[in-house]
């Protein structure tokens, strides 16, 4: 009768020991992913600036084609109104 408490004693204790050294380790695995997200976003906040400038540079260009796109249209549009109104003007003379 005095076994069973005895080794259930003994297997609590070495359940007990065996979450120590799992806690323990879960601790320096834990350390170990805080340090790489600390140098993944130290690597971020310096490639930040480099996509700060590269949209810089695509919002200016949008701005550029934009504007050279106006000016061809309104280029090509004025050419056509001009043929319209002379076309126009040749079946009210006629």
């Amino acid at each position: 009768m005095e076994f069973l408490p005895v080794a259930l004693y003994c297997l609590a204790i070495a359940f007990l020991i065996l979450l120590m050294v799992l806690v323990v380790k879960l601790m320096y695995t834990v350390d170990k992913v805080n340090g790489i997200l600390d140098d993944l976003e130290k690597k971020s906040r310096s490639l930040d600036g480099i996509f700060q400038v590269i949209d810089g540079i695509t919002d200016t260009l949008s701005v550029f084609s934009d504007t050279v796109v106006s000016g061809v249209t309104n280029i090509v549009s004025k050419i056509f109104s001009f043929r319209k109104r002379r076309e126009k003007e040749r079946d009210n003379y006629e």
